[in-house]
């Protein structure tokens, strides 16, 4: 882990610490980049599911084919 020295808007921080139900400050940058990175790989799933990746399961035949 590496320590940083930053510059935090107050009132942002303390908006963070209320919506992420963090008490410090470390714990909020945490909860935040946390936050930030599964949101990142949400809207990666939902963009190849709307890419049509589940398309080859609306085919009867192709379901049951991995399955044997």
């Amino acid at each position: 882990m590496t320590k940083r020295l930053i510059d935090l808007d107050d009132d942002l921080l303390e908006a963070a610490r209320d919506a992420l139900g963090t008490s410090g400050v470390s714990d909020t940058v945490r909860a935040a980049l946390r936050m930030a990175v599964d949101n990142a790989a949400r809207a990666r799933e939902v963009e190849w599911l709307r890419a049509g990746a589940l398309e080859p399961l609306a085919d009867a035949e192709a379901r049951a084919a991995v399955w044997r």
